[in-house]
């Protein structure tokens, strides 16, 4: 989906008319538990994130599935993010799946370097770039760079400051330059190879699937799911500096066994001779 330079590439994903629910009767199909309608371009977006993730066209269709099953769900339970952060709401959801896909499944996959010139090539090489990188890095740039999503849902989607998120970019930008000879806007101009497989109705999760450990992730207050990726990097930093409380702790006690409570001892009084001595 190449962007189109006179209006955003989202601009029809992301009004709530065209992203279901689409009409009344959908809101009361989903709230039963009953196939809905997806919005062609909105199916396509996602394929395309799942792809550059997972560089393989049958598995990112299977994802596409997921991720809008999970989206439903959420839908089904009201819990709705603003209609403007639908593209990234829904590109955080496909990184997730696509993540976990990957750990579940970590094999080798097609290089570019292994395919002749053309666009499926430049598609590849740039998701060889990306599969170096961090979760939050390839979400940042792709939602960035194909989508021009606006900064506060990229940070919504992060969970960060606009702050930290600057920071981000800068490494971001500054690690893909290390691993490619293309600016990472190169991810706005390729497509991934396409399919027609794309799905047209969804049905959604129930809630025993949508538990985390089913799920794989939670949410949090705006709606957005987690990053795995983050959740693990803050559980080994915790991990790691309680290890250095602890450390110092026992080599205090060890250095110094008794502290303040060890015993005294005056030195013996000179022995005082006799006068009769």
């Amino acid at each position: 989906m190449t962007p189109d330079m006179t209006a955003p590439a989202t601009s029809t994903i992301e009004r709530l008319g065209t992203f279901p629910p689409v009409t009344p009767a959908d809101w009361r199909n989903m709230f039963y538990g009953s196939p809905t309608p997806v919005n062609p371009e909105a199916a396509q977006m996602v394929y395309d994130i799942c792809w550059f993730l997972v560089k393989d066209g049958n598995v990112a269709t299977r994802l596409t599935v997921v991720t809008f099953r999970v989206a439903l769900s959420r839908f089904n339970e009201h819990h709705l993010p603003s209609p403007a952060a639908y593209t990234a709401w829904l590109a955080s959801i496909a990184s997730n799946e696509s993540h976990r896909y990957l750990e579940e499944n970590p094999t080798r996959r097609l290089s570019s370097a292994l395919l002749e010139g053309g666009s499926n090539r430049s598609a590849f090489y740039l998701a060889d770039t990306l599969s170096e990188m961090r979760a939050d890095y390839k979400l940042a740039l792709l939602l960035r760079y194909r989508y021009d999503t606006p900064p506060k849902f990229i940070c919504m989607a992060l969970d960060m400051r606009p702050r930290r998120l600057a920071r981000l970019f800068v490494k971001a930008r500054a690690e893909f330059a290390e691993n490619s000879s293309v600016a990472p806007a190169r991810l706005g101009e390729v497509d991934p190879p396409r399919t027609r497989n794309l799905p047209q109705v969804i049905e959604p999760y129930g809630k025993k699937e949508m538990r985390r450990k089913i799920l794989g992730y939670e949410w949090l207050p705006s709606e957005f799911p987690i990053i795995p990726e983050r959740d693990e990097r803050r559980a080994r930093w915790v991990t790691a500096v309680l290890v250095v409380v602890i450390l110092t702790i026992v080599a205090v006690v060890v250095t110094n066994p008794w502290g303040a409570e060890r015993p005294s001892f005056e030195p013996n009084p000179p022995a005082v001779e006799s006068i009769d001595g």
